[in-house]
């Protein structure tokens, strides 16, 4: 199941983790994607704010 990172303003996608394996990494925290994308939505220029569980959606 691939996780999504999307800005809660325009709602584009900042990152998606497809699967294990696709980086050296792993799947980045809502934190450290903030410090790579220089806290700031590329797309709407809107600054990034740390993910609550509220912001947390389940799709199937």
């Amino acid at each position: 199941m691939p996780v999504m990172y999307k800005c809660s303003v325009c709602g584009s996608e900042l990152y998606s983790f497809e699967k294990v394996g696709q980086d050296f990494y792993g799947l980045p925290t809502p934190s450290e994607l903030a410090i790579k994308l220089g806290g700031k939505c590329p797309k709407c220029r809107s600054g990034l704010k740390s993910a609550g569980v509220e912001n947390i959606k389940l799709f199937k």
